[in-house]
């Protein structure tokens, strides 16, 4: 999605830096080739990520270092290097952004993708300003799902595994004859068995049933125009990523004062309210791509639509004390206009558009039973946001080039706010009808050497921008943009073959005003957290990536960041532990471990006229918090997840694949999320996967 390097493959060049300068014959120059690529990127195909056990863009984190994946019920809170955010709102955007197709997601509900009929991942690290439609603080996560062939394929497997899994994919991919149309269908359907058990209720938790389509159809007359035009529907109808326990012996849990258990086993929990998720989402969109005289004219227009409703049991006991039933719709429209020439010109060009115009709506639903209360705030924002980038490159020689970017953004935000609290028979009814406007500009400076194909040196320079936003959780004042100037410098080689590679780079943020989440201090039972912005933060890394192609038969990798990411000035009392020192200069920020790995292995060995391979995968990870004040009650310690696969894949034409596998194999019990807020629910700890087996058997034609 990067356009600043074509893909390789489509690139006749010559080895010898003295030559000629490459002559781009692709029509798409936005495909990433990681290697040429002066920035950090996890590149992951489709393929690749099925034989991981990477299933959707919260098990990312097991194969990216450096990126974290928090969860919030049906929310995700992605951090990349320690950037992101975990508060819950209408009138604010993630700091780690995601795209499908080149389509943004605005909403934290969309964040958690599950992965079917998918080409290519791209983990991009770091502000991005030019090269995405919506700027980025942090950096983002872009999905590319299979576009429409001009031959006749498709695929369907099936999935079987322990908690009862079920999971059936497929796609279509049909050309029309003797026509310049053809057209691509896939699906998904996946159930599972919750992974813990509600000894109360009798039922599972932490389920999954959801089923998901798209439809692709592309008309391609000639090489220089193409139409795309997307038809994509998501359901769920499950518990995921709920269900928690509480823990009796770290805060003041209201339920557990009032006599509710817990139970023993982690893997069980006795809430008396069941957990639940209804979710639809659409998504819409058309690409329309020129090429008219090595100048490349791309549109994307999309329209998107999202509709939750959740109910959740606040305390996570047996106790009728406190329970949520949230729920919360957004309608967007996105457009990008974007104008770029190939990046192998001695003088290159990149310059766009992007507007945002979306209604999202959020509205939560407190109970206290035994107080006879509800805190009830239900918020609406329009959010209206456009932005005008460009780039410029200049080749100095065909070793050396240097770009320079910039972006102006503007966003417009106005919200409705009525927050109504009930206490017996007394109402009180509070609202905000407020708007207000923030404006950056952001610039990228590059330089990049390349002493061959095979050789990439870079450094980089880059400011980073999330506008500013409304609480539609309670009644406060509009809060700030945050920034991060972030630098970066790195050296990437590669062996002809691909088949090994040896990537570094270090980086050091600069990040000031932080969105942070925080409850008021001495706040009464249902109390929303309020959002501030912390003063400044400094965040200073390494990360490597390599692959080491030992034989034919036998590859080795190697991923890994370590980080050290600290306030520098921000003053804050932690309202779970008034008395602490409030000066959190030095502290850890939340979600940024100093030391994440990922080790991998294959091994392949001819059968039977295919190729069998056993695979191993590593995830090491050092403690995080997951609050601002290195509180040890929200603490996980340093942890590590192996996963073992062993697939089959013919060679025949029409050919049959399979492949058993097993994640989690030591069954490490290990928090996703831990949350802390006394004296409404304590602290409780929403659990990781468990040890889960599986098989998967397919046929592509």
């Amino acid at each position: 999605m990067l356009g600043v390097t074509p893909c390789l493959s489509d690139v006749a060049v010559a080895d010898d830096a003295t030559a000629p300068l490459p002559v781009l014959i692709s029509p798409d120059w936005r495909l990433i080739d990681a290697q040429r690529t002066p920035r950090t990127v996890d590149h992951f195909q489709g393929g690749e990520l099925d034989r991981s056990g990477v299933s959707n863009t919260i098990d990312l984190q097991y194969r990216s270092p450096g990126l974290v994946f928090k969860t919030n019920t049906v929310l995700g809170q992605p951090y990349l290097r320690g950037v992101g955010s975990d508060f819950i709102s209408a009138g604010a955007e993630s700091s780690v952004a995601a795209f499908i197709d080149g389509v943004y997601l605005p909403r934290a509900y969309d964040l958690i993708v599950d992965f079917y009929d998918v080409d290519r991942v791209e983990v991009i690290k770091g502000p991005q300003g030019v090269h995405l439609g919506r700027n980025v603080v942090g950096g983002a996560v872009s999905i590319h799902t299979v576009d429409p062939q001009p031959y006749r394929s498709g695929y369907v497997d099936f999935l079987v595994g322990n908690y009862n899994r079920r999971q059936m994919r497929g796609a279509v991919n049909v050309p029309f004859s003797d026509s310049a149309w053809a057209m691509r269908v896939a699906g998904i359907v996946s159930r599972r068995d919750g992974y813990m058990e509600n000894i109360f209720l009798g039922t599972d938790a932490n389920d999954e049933d959801f089923h998901a389509g798209r439809a692709k159809l592309l008309y391609e007359p000639s090489p220089d125009f193409s139409a795309l035009f997307t038809v994509e529907g998501y359901r769920e109808d499950s518990s995921r990523a709920m269900g928690s326990q509480p823990d009796p012996d770290v805060g003041t849990s209201g339920g557990i004062n009032m006599g509710g258990t817990v139970p023993d086993d982690p893997r069980k929990i006795t809430e008396n309210v069941p957990p639940g998720i209804e979710l639809d989402a659409d998504r819409y969109s058309a690409r329309l791509i020129w090429n008219r005289h090595g100048v490349e004219v791309r549109s994307t227009t999309a329209y998107l639509t999202t509709d939750a409703a959740l109910q959740t049991d606040l305390d996570g006991t047996d106790a009728d004390f406190a329970s949520n039933h949230p729920s919360g719709d957004s309608t967007a429209w996105t457009q990008e206009l974007r104008l770029s020439t190939s990046p192998y010109r001695t003088f290159s060009w990149v310059t766009g558009l992007f507007v945002l115009d979306e209604r999202a709506n959020q509205t939560l639903d407190v109970r206290l039973p035994q107080a006879d209360a509800r805190n009830v705030p239900d918020g609406t924002v329009d959010t209206r946001a456009y932005a005008v980038f460009g780039e410029l490159g200049y080749r100095w020689s065909p070793r050396w080039r240097t770009t320079a970017g910039l972006r102006y953004s503007h966003d417009r935000r106005e919200i409705d706010l009525v927050h109504t609290r009930t206490s017996g028979t007394d109402t009180a009814v509070a609202t905000q009808r407020e708007r207000d406007t923030w404006q950056a500009v952001t610039p990228e400076l590059g330089v990049e050497f390349t002493p061959s194909l095979q050789q990439l040196y870079y450094a980089r320079v880059s400011r980073g921008y999330k506008a500013g936003g409304f609480n539609t959780s309670t009644i406060q004042d509009p809060f700030d943009p945050e920034f991060l100037w972030a630098y970066e410098a790195g050296y990437k080689v590669s062996s002809p073959d691909r088949r090994s590679r040896f990537n570094a780079s270090l980086f050091h943020y600069d990040y000031r005003d932080l969105q942070l989440n925080t409850p008021p201090s001495g706040a009464e039972e249902g109390t929303f957290p309020r959002v501030i912005n912390a003063a400044r933060a400094t965040i200073t890394g390494l990360e490597l990536d390599m692959l080491w192609g030992v034989t034919q038969a036998l590859d080795l990798g190697l991923g890994m960041t370590l980080m050290k990411g600290r306030f520098r000035k921000f003053d804050s009392v932690d309202p779970n532990n008034p008395d602490v020192d409030p000066d959190r200069s030095g502290k850890r920020l939340p979600q940024a471990p100093d030391v994440s790995a990922n080790l991998g292995a294959a091994y392949r060995w001819p059968l039977y006229r295919g190729t069998l391979t056993l695979h191993g995968d590593y995830r090491y990870q050092s403690q995080v918090f997951f609050n601002i004040y290195q509180d040890p009650a929200v603490r996980q310690g340093s942890y590590g997840l192996l996963n073992l696969g062993l697939a089959y894949d013919s060679h025949a034409r029409n050919d049959w694949y399979a492949e058993l596998f097993v994640n989690n194999v030591t069954d490490e019990l290990y928090a996703q999320t831990i949350l802390r807020n006394d004296p409404l629910t304590g602290t409780k700890r929403h659990w990781g996967a468990p040890r889960t087996v599986g098989m998967r058997v397919g046929y592509r034609w």
